[in-house]
């Protein structure tokens, strides 16, 4: 499919080949290949946007789809700094099952760096006013972090997640086309999601690699949650109910496991979300487990949602 010629933010050059081909690999049904081959000539388009991250993809009447790529280097960022965060958090406090894969020192190194990486992607949701050049193409200091072509012990697994985030993403324009959705309704939202997770979730089970598919699925649907802190809007399912619907699809050992990657990182998403945005919800408690915690901060958000509500 063609590329906009225009040169695609940092690190979203790197990823998009192997995110093209991952779309065109899940596709199994013949009908959907034609679709493709036949309906969705013009394919899909990068839209380099220096604006603060918003829309992630759209059709357009063209039958196109455009990606922002901002959105795509806010995921990217997202999905590494989440991940490495996570990760160093339990081997610093002590919360790892079994012997840890580095030291704590290495730790403090890796979520010192990753920490940063976090702050530089929330800066790109809101304009900068103390520098009108940040958003441009170098963003600042996020070409000097690790990434594809600078890798390091988590990049391969941020990458996969990243990439299967955004095949999640193109995939949800797709299944737009080819139900012939003609407005936006949270039915047809949730049958596009429902399309999407189940290519994946096919990827997933073949390569026995299902884990890493739904944590980019949740962590695209999480990077949402902060273009929309909110969590509501009239023609769209709230963020948090797709995140619950995402999960429904998942393989019974992820999701009845209490301490699962997806549970950590919805627990983990939230808070930082919540301390972003300011928004109080509560707190994991001693000896809680993951999927507990994520099912008791239910209410919290309910609430916050009340008071944000679109009617």
């Amino acid at each position: 499919m063609p590329k906009d010629n225009q040169m695609l933010h940092f690190p979203v050059g790197y990823i998009m080949d192997r995110v093209l081909s991952l779309f065109h690999e899940v596709v199994s049904d013949n009908v959907h290949l034609q679709a493709i081959d036949n309906g969705l000539k013009k394919g899909i388009k990068y839209v380099l946007n220096d604006a603060p991250v918003g829309q992630p993809a759209s059709l357009t009447g063209e039958n196109i789809i455009e990606i922002n790529d901002n959105y795509c280097e806010f995921l990217y960022l997202i999905c590494y700094s989440f991940l490495v965060i996570n990760d160093c958090l339990l081997i610093l406090t002590d919360r790892v099952d079994g012997e840890a894969s580095i030291s704590k020192e290495e730790a403090k190194a890796y979520y010192i760096e990753a920490d940063e990486m976090l702050t530089e992607a929330l800066k790109m949701l809101s304009p900068n006013e103390n520098d009108k050049l940040y958003m441009s193409a170098s963003r600042g200091k996020i070409m000097n972090f690790p990434n594809t072509s600078k890798p390091n012990r988590y990049t391969d697994y941020s990458d996969s997640m990243a990439i299967a985030g955004l095949t999640y993403i193109l995939h949800h324009e797709f299944g737009h086309f080819i139900f012939e959705h003609e407005e936006d309704t949270p039915f047809n939202e949730l049958d596009a999601d429902r399309h999407a997770i189940l290519q994946l979730k096919k990827r997933g089970e073949a390569t026995k690699n299902e884990n890493t598919i739904f944590a980019g699925i949740i962590l695209a649907l999480v990077a949402s949650a902060f273009i929309n802190p909110a969590l509501t809007a009239t023609s769209y399912p709230d963020i948090d109910d797709r995140i619950e619907y995402a999960l429904q699809f998942a393989d019974d050992s992820l999701k009845n496991n209490p301490d699962s990657l997806l549970y950590r990182i919805i627990g983990f998403s939230a808070n930082i979300w919540a301390s972003h945005f300011q928004i109080d919800i509560p707190k994991m408690t001693a000896g809680e487990s993951y999927k507990g915690y994520a099912c008791r901060i239910k209410s919290a958000l309910i609430d916050h949602k009340r008071k944000t509500k679109i009617i």
